[in-house]
Formats: structure tokens, C-alpha cells, sequence
């Protein structure tokens, strides 16, 4: 009799204690990122105090940090897809740390400026590094899971950050609120760097022993040739539409959301602490829900771009909370209530987009993919939150907050439109991506 097939089992693979342990190490790269560039939101009147900034200087800092931020990304995804993560994300944390520990020792707006702009560098860096070694160490059966859990715990940054940079604000001061996760991203670097080392090959990946010659494997894109794909490719295009469509949004709601609060809502900088900590704890639900619900349509459809999709077009049914939020603001609990839902929406497609594209790019462009795509969305972040500064100052809130409610659903269009009968097929010279058999420390 033959033995109990076991596809089942195999389709999916077990996540093992170091597949956790190498996954929180690049949650506390992450949570790190966040509270490193979600302080300047948090203490945006306390600075303005400080170094008599209005709306306009505040979009500058915000512009000093997206420049470089989006620029690195054309340059970061390809230097790790070259030099592999070990070395290129140790580097990008070491910048990170010591970026935020500027801003800290920073006198003045123009030192302030320029700590922004060496962090946007830094942080170009450490997204690309994270998505390329789960894509490395976990297999696409589970990817959905992993990126979506990983965003979930990641998501004790924003939700951290609120209340913690208010309390330190208000017991040491406002220098301490960079200082102390500067350090703490030395440290980080540190342990990526021990941590990060490619598993040994097993005797089945190594080859024959025969004597006769192992197959040829295909050899990934580089370079040049990995930008003319990201940037030619139909597989491709779409996401990057979409994204230069909602980056801005998210970005928006990132570095205004605290300063609306304050201004139009009258919240104090205690009140932020206390209750902003909200829409990210419940974003970080949300995005597993959704990243395992799509991992399930997998089952359903036949490609992963159709389950992702549909679980990102679900999203967009929470877009009205985004726009309408100015018309409810005289009531703190009902647009603390809007902001949590927008937060999910936005948070959870932003997940989700970086996993349709591990998805969808071949094998040895995926941070160069997921660099140039946030690069590019990142240029329509950057104007957009440049304008924003301005026009708050002269319209206030209520339109710019129906104007970012509106990019999500015409980013679902997009993806819609691009991949509604699945993607065209990786070109004939790139082999399908598998996960190295010889690396089960994390999925067994």
C-alpha cells in the first residue's frame, strides 16, 4: 500500500523556533524604523516651540526626509540584491542609529535638517533588506502569513511610540525621545550583523557526487537589466501604479494625523499619548486577518496576485473613514474611531502590496522591485506632503483629508484593471523562485 500522500502537509510548511527568532530580529529593525521616524510627528508643536516652526518649516523637515528616503531607494534595493543583506542592512541600521541620535544633539532647524535627510538615507535600506530575507528563509506558502505577522508585531512601534515619546518628553525632555532609540539601534546593528549568515548547503542542494555536473541554475537579474524589468515589466506595472496612486496617503496620515489632532481637535500632547497608540494595535490585527485570509484564496484561485488582490479591493471599503474624518472631529471618540479604521486601510494595503510584489518579481529582483517601486511612490509622497504644509496653512484639513480618502479606491482600480485575469507570465529566461531547500532553520 502506498503510503499517505502528504501535500497537504507539505503545502504548508512549519514555522520553526529559528524561523521566530530570525523574524523578531527584523520586527525590532522595524519597530526601531517606525519610532525613529514617527517622533518628529509626535512632537511636531513641541518642535515648533522649540525652533519657531510653522506648517511650512515642519513640510520642509518632512521633504528632507522623504528626498533621500525615496532617491536611496532607486540605489538601496539593487546593493543588497548585489551584496546580499548581511552587510548592506548592518550599514543601513549603523547610519539609522546615528541619524537619530543627530536629531537629538540637534541645536538648531538646520541641524535638525540635516539629521532628517542622513536617517531618509539610512532608512532607505532597511525595508528591502527585511522583505529579501523572508523571501529567502520562508517559502511562498507561508509568505503571506510571515509578512503580515511581521507588519502586525512591527506595529508596536506606532503603537509605542505615542505614549512613549510623551512620557519621556515630559520627564526628561524632547532630546532623550531620539537618543534612546538611537541606541538602541546600535545595539541592532550589532546583532543583524552576528545573526544574518547564509545556512549551510545540504548534500541534495550541494549537487551530485557522481561526478556528473550539477545543472546549470538560472542566474538572476543585476543591475541594469533588473531596472529595465521593474521598470518595463507588465507583471510590475500595475503595483507600481497603484502605488505612486496611495503611498501619499499613507505618508499623509503618518505625519499629520498627530498635528490634526492637535490643531483642529484640540488634543493635548498627553491625550496623543494616550489613545493615538490605537489605530497602529489595531492595524497590527487587521494585517494578519488579512495577509492569512489571503494566503487562504491562494487555495481558490489560480495565481497569487488574484488573492491578494481581492483582499486589498476589501480594504478599500474603509476609505471613507480617511476622507470624512475633518467632519468629525468636534467628537474625540468618533474620529479616534475614523483614524483607527483609515490606519488599518492603509497600513494593511501597504503590507499587502510589498507581498503581492515578492510574489510577482523573479528570482534576484526583489528588493530591487520593492526599492524602485517605493522610490517612485515615494516622489508623489514627497510632493504631496510638500503642498500639504501650505495647504493646510491657507484651507486647513477638510480637504486634504478627502483628497487622500479618494487614492486607495483608485488604486484598487489599477490593480483591478492589471490583474483581474492574473499576471503575465515570468519571462521564459527566469526560472519560478523557490525557497533554498537547504535553509529550513526557518520553516522547520
Amino acid at each position: 500500500m502506498n503510503p499517505p500522500s502528504s501535500s497537504s502537509t507539505a503545502s504548508v510548511p512549519r514555522i520553526g523556533a529559528t524561523g521566530w527568532a530570525l523574524l523578531m530580529m527584523l520586527v525590532s529593525a522595524s519597530v526601531l524604523f517606525f519610532i525613529d521616524r514617527q517622533t518628529l510627528a509626535i512632537l511636531k508643536s513641541t518642535l515648533s516651540e522649540e525652533f519657531d516652526l510653522n506648517n511650512e518649516a515642519y513640510g520642509i523637515l518632512i521633504t528632507g526626509y522623504m528626498i533621500p528616503y525615496t532617491l536611496g531607494y532607486l540605489v538601496s534595493g539593487q546593493i543588497i540584491d548585489r551584496w546580499g543583506t548581511r552587510r548592506c542592512a548592518s550599514i543601513f541600521l549603523l547610519g539609522m542609529a546615528l541619524a537619530t541620535i543627530g536629531c537629538g544633539l540637534a541645536r538648531n532647524f538646520h541641524e535638525l535638517l540635516a539629521a532628517r535627510v542622513v536617517l531618509g538615507i539610512a532608512e532607505s535600506g532597511v525595508v528591502p533588506s527585511i522583505m529579501v530575507l523572508i523571501t529567502k528563509r520562508f517559502p511562498r506558502e507561508r509568505r503571506g502569513f510571515v509578512v503580515t505577522m511581521h507588519q502586525a508585531l512591527q506595529s508596536a512601534g506606532p503603537i509605542m511610540t505615542a505614549p512613549l515619546v510623551a512620557a519621556i518628553t515630559l520627564s526628561h525632555g524632547w532630546r532623550s525621545s531620539f537618543l534612546l532609540p538611537g541606541i538602541f539601534s546600535l545595539a541592532l546593528a550589532a546583532v543583524w550583523f552576528l545573526s544574518d549568515r547564509e545556512p549551510r548547503r545540504s548534500a541534495a542542494a550541494a549537487g551530485p557526487t557522481d561526478g556528473t555536473a550539477k545543472p546549470a541554475e538560472p542566474q538572476p537579474m543585476r543591475g541594469l537589466a533588473a531596472l529595465k524589468f521593474v521598470l518595463t515589466s507588465r507583471r510590475i506595472r500595475g503595483v507600481l501604479i497603484a502605488r505612486l496612486l496611495t503611498d501619499p496617503a499613507w505618508f499623509f496620515l503618518i505625519y499629520w494625523q498627530a498635528g490634526f489632532l492637535q490643531e483642529r481637535g484640540g488634543w493635548t500632547l498627553a491625550e496623543l499619548g494616550k489613545w493615538t497608540w490605537l489605530p497602529p494595535a489595531v492595524a497590527a490585527i487587521g494585517n494578519v486577518v488579512i495577509g492569512s485570509w489571503s494566503d487562504r484564496l491562494l487555495k481558490v484561485h489560480s495565481d497569487a496576485a488574484t488573492a491578494r488582490r481581492i483582499a486589498m479591493q476589501r480594504l478599500v471599503w474603509l476609505a471613507p473613514c480617511l476622507a470624512l474624518a475633518p467632519w468629525a472631529v468636534a467628537s474625540k471618540p468618533l474620529v479616534l474611531f475614523m483614524m483607527v479604521f483609515a490606519y488599518v486601510m492603509a497600513n494593511a494595503w501597504l503590507t499587502m502590496i510589498n507581498v503581492l510584489v515578492t510574489d510577482l518579481a523573479p528570482p534576484g529582483t526583489v528588493a530591487t522591485s520593492i526599492g524602485i517601486l517605493s522610490a517612485l511612490g515615494g516622489f508623489t509622497s514627497v510632493a504631496f506632503n510638500y503642498i500639504a504644509g501650505p495647504l493646510v496653512d491657507h484651507f486647513g484639513y477638510d480637504f486634504m483629508f478627502l483628497f487622500a480618502g479618494c487614492l486607495h479606491p483608485l488604486g484598487a482600480l489599477v490593480l483591478y484593471r492589471y490583474y483581474r485575469g492574473g499576471p503575465p507570465p515570468v519571462p521564459p529566461a527566469l526560472a519560478e523562485e523557490t525557497v533554498d531547500p537547504a535553509a529550513p532553520s526557518a520553516t522547520s
